[in-house]
């Protein structure tokens, strides 16, 4: 990694601002003083900045509660990257995207094994959306969507649905299936009018507005890891049988 990528990324300053530390002969490697911006930094070189010494760039990991309107990609088009406002923005990724007008919860980091983990089906990881609708939910549409549906030869995988209030239902998947939760809805002969996505597994959006997003805590990445390492393993086990 390039010197002043390395120390901008690590929170010493902006990409400017830390070149022009490294060229004033205030940054030194293994020692020594070094004065070029494009400098490659290896795994185990010591890096210090005015005497002190820069610990490696660690992977980010943010949760936005993405409005209506913008996409998850890096397009031209409005997209959720023009609402994140940090140095590494360009390094992001969506794990696990929404599309334009589904709101809610997105997970975004610069960690693609953190991001395999999370999309991974094997890792059976809970997605909860509120979804407004026009029609009543009722036991038939209830029992089709918790023993699972088979829509154009794709089976879907059993999930928990709900009534929260007339109009209101909750669902909750743990694949992410293209389009999943449209279909479900449309399957069961219900029209959804806005959906949000309010939890991926332990992770919610809480103290949240739309938006808005925060650093997801090290014990909310260490839980969510847990929990998808664990049943993938278990998945592993069951196949083993």
């Amino acid at each position: 990694m390039r010197l002043d990528r390395y120390l901008a990324n690590s929170g010493v300053g902006t990409r400017s601002q830390v070149k022009e530390l490294i060229r004033d002969g205030r940054v030194r490697v293994n020692g020594r003083i070094v004065t070029d911006p494009s400098f490659k930094v290896k795994e185990n070189d010591v890096v210090e900045c005015l005497n002190g010494r820069v610990e490696p760039p660690r992977h980010v990991y943010l949760v936005l509660f993405k409005p209506a309107g913008y996409v998850c990609d890096k397009v031209d088009d409005a997209n959720v990257f023009d609402l994140i406002d940090h140095p590494r923005c360009r390094e992001l990724h969506a794990a696990g995207r929404l599309d334009r007008d589904v709101e809610g919860l997105v997970i975004l980091t610069t960690d693609g094994w953190f991001t395999h983990l999370l999309i991974d089906p094997k890792s059976l990881l809970e997605r909860e959306y509120l979804v407004w609708v026009e029609g009543k939910i009722d036991d038939e549409m209830k029992k089709m969507v918790e023993t699972g549906l088979t829509l154009n030869q794709e089976r879907f995988a059993p999930a928990k649905i709900e009534e929260v209030e007339e109009g209101l239902v909750r669902l909750v998947l743990t694949e992410g299936k293209y389009h999943e939760v449209k279909r479900i809805i449309t399957a069961i002969g219900l029209r959804y009018k806005r959906i949000v996505r309010t939890r991926f597994e332990n992770i919610t959006l809480e103290n949240l507005v739309v938006g808005a997003y925060r650093h997801l805590s090290d014990e909310e990445v260490k839980t969510i890891v847990q929990i998808a390492t664990k049943n993938r393993l278990r998945s592993r086990q069951l196949k083993g049988l």
